[in-house]
């Protein structure tokens, strides 16, 4: 004889409890498996809900956003440094324009240009940039500002130059009173690359006697020699130099050192004008400087 759904259920239930001593009913543990079936299962519907989440975010931002022409471009402001010109900034942010309307739309789109590919581009294509950011500013503008390094020293032979972190990169106007950097291999002076070791020494230098109490008339910084720099003077004097830590990596104790002895290098020097050769490689900064 078939079994009535309520039978059926009550049966279930029998098996699922037993009866203590004191009459009180407990249910039975559930059995390991069954557990973990449940969890995998609300794995499962948490993932699909998150994804459905993400394309329906996508599907929003596309077509609420991107293809809305209520959010048109009509103001681009671009505040660029003396070599970076405005018009390579417009072209590239105009070619990034997104979606099938590329080209063809009457207006663009402010939501349109892919601000990461713009910004990656834009830094591969300048290593003389230092910081670039691009600010969407609802309804209808987009804010790029641009901050440009700032040369310390020319090294190459290309028109090129470096900045205080070592940064290598082409410029030509303004550049001409600015002193060289010597020594260098070849291979290593390209835009975009990083110099280390008495390279990086080298432009530490450049920047401290830029500042008025650490003014130094540097002409030539030669970094071929092995643990020293040679720096040549407007007057063709000659110095050689090392301090402590020149070539660490971290910069904060090294220029910390290199002031103190180029205080004590223009002492020496302002009290002794007449002396053409300088010696501040001797690590004890009590008598530094010695005539070679």
């Amino acid at each position: 004889m078939k079994k009535s759904p309520s039978q059926t259920r009550r049966k279930w239930f029998a098996r699922r409890k037993r009866r203590t001593g004191d009459g009180v009913w407990l249910h039975a543990a559930p059995t390991p498996r069954r557990r973990e079936h449940g969890q995998m299962e609300r794995w499962i519907v948490t993932a699909v809900l998150c994804l459905l989440l993400l394309l329906a975010g996508g599907l929003f931002y596309r077509f609420h956003f991107c293809r809305n022409r209520q959010f048109v471009l009509q103001n681009l402001s671009i505040i660029s440094g003396s070599t970076i010109s405005e018009g390579l900034v417009r072209d590239l942010l105009l070619r990034k324009q997104a979606g099938p309307e590329r080209g063809s739309a009457p207006a663009e789109f402010l939501f349109g240009p892919n601000i990461a590919e713009v910004r990656e581009e834009l830094l591969r294509m300048a290593p003389g940039i230092r910081t670039l950011t691009i600010t969407r500013r609802l309804p209808g503008r987009l804010d790029v500002r641009i901050v440009e390094r700032e040369p310390v020293g020319r090294i190459g032979t290309n028109d090129q130059v470096i900045d205080e972190e070592g940064v290598i990169f082409s410029r030509s106007v303004g550049v001409e009173h600015l002193p060289r950097v010597d020594g260098l291999d070849g291979f290593s002076v390209r835009d975009g690359g990083h110099q280390g070791g008495l390279g990086l020494a080298a432009v530490r230098l450049l920047a401290a006697i830029r500042r008025p109490e650490s003014a130094l008339p540097v002409v030539t910084v030669d970094i071929s020699r092995k643990d020293y720099l040679l720096l040549i003077l407007q007057d063709q004097r000659q110095v050689k130099l090392w301090w402590r830590g020149m070539e660490a990596a971290s910069g904060s104790e090294s220029r910390e050192a290199l002031a103190k002895r180029l205080r004590k290098l223009l002492i020496a020097m302002a009290m002794a004008p007449q002396r053409q050769e300088w010696d501040a490689t001797v690590p004890d900064d009590n008598r530094i400087f010695s005539r070679y």
